[in-house]
This record gives structure tokens, C-alpha cells and sequence, in this order.
């Protein structure tokens, strides 16, 4: 799944640059920042990109590997996003986020950002107690959130049936 969100989501920021205000990117929950990486190397350079996870062991390996990238260890469930981006980018991370806690979440992206990427799962399971909250493709509309975009990136064949990898781009509150 990863390779997938990575490059549709780079071809979704390069294909609508020209809707950005903010030169900004944010990832929550980068992990070793190969996607933030990847960007300020190959597609937005000129951006100021930053990116956060709560593991400091990611945030170590990942400052070392991308000088150019703006890491911190943070805990996003305590310490909320204080400041504005053009994109919020947050790959499969939701789904490990309780019901009601996921939407804060979303909702603090969204009041803070021009466009929140996010990706997610459409599995019904819990994945052995991984997944603790739960998505299909239009879950967000339902939700009252500005869809502007969304697609299936890939199939996953479970025991159970087959789920899929979606994406979605979301329009944030700032213009």
C-alpha cells in the first residue's frame, strides 16, 4: 500500500500547485519521512516541509536521512497542530485512532490547512486489534467534509474478503 499513497498523493500536490497560497507541507505520522523526503527532493523543493511522528527512534533515523525536512516527535493525540499549512498530509494513521478522536483530529487539519491528504483502509476488521476506527469512500462526505477527490489505490486480500487502500484530497478552512 505505502508505494501507492506516496506517489498519488505527490502527483495530487504537483497537478494542483497552482492552488496553494501557503509553500507548506506538514505529515503527521511520517515515520522515517520517506514521503517528505521524497517531496522536497523531487517535487516541491522550494517549500517549506515539516513533518512529525511520536516515535523518536523514526524521528532520529529520519532527521539523519533528510537534513532539508523539519522533524519533530510529537504526539499529535496530546499536542494538536498550532500552526497553518498549505497541505496536511496523514497516511494510514487514522485507522489507529478511536472513534470521536479520529475527527478532532481530522477537523484541527482541516481548520488548519488549503488541503488535507489522507489515506485509510476500507477493512471492517480490526486487523488483530490494529484498526480501532473504521472508513469506506464516502464515509468523509457523510461526514460533512469538502471531498474534492478520492480513489481506491489497491486491493488487500484478507481471510475475510478484500479490503482496499483509499485516498482522499480534503479542502481545508484557509484560503
Amino acid at each position: 500500500g505505502s508505494q501507492g499513497y506516496h506517489s498519488v498523493a505527490a502527483r495530487i500536490i504537483k497537478e494542483n500547485i497552482d492552488g496553494f497560497n501557503r509553500k507548506s507541507l506538514h505529515e503527521m505520522g511520517c515515520a522515517g519521512g520517506d514521503f517528505v523526503s521524497y517531496l522536497k527532493n523531487h517535487v516541491i523543493s522550494d517549500w517549506e516541509i515539516s513533518a512529525e511522528d511520536f516515535s523518536k527512534t523514526a524521528i532520529d533515523s529520519a532527521i539523519i536521512r533528510e537534513p532539508n525536512v523539519n522533524f519533530s516527535q510529537n504526539d499529535f493525540l496530546l499536542n494538536s497542530i498550532d500552526k497553518d499549512y498549505g497541505c496536511i498530509c496523514m497516511f494510514e494513521t487514522i485507522e489507529h485512532i478511536e472513534e470521536g478522536t479520529n475527527y478532532k483530529i481530522l477537523d484541527s487539519m482541516i481548520e488548519h490547512s488549503e488541503y488535507t491528504i489522507i489515506s485509510t483502509v476500507d477493512t471492517e476488521d480490526d486487523c488483530f486489534g490494529e484498526h480501532i476506527s473504521h472508513y469506506k469512500i464516502d464515509t468523509f462526505e457523510e461526514k460533512g467534509y469538502d471531498v474534492v477527490w478520492k480513489s481506491f489505490l489497491g486491493e488487500i486480500n484478507m481471510p475475510d474478503g478484500i479490503y482496499h487502500y483509499m485516498i482522499f484530497l480534503l479542502k481545508g478552512k484557509l484560503n
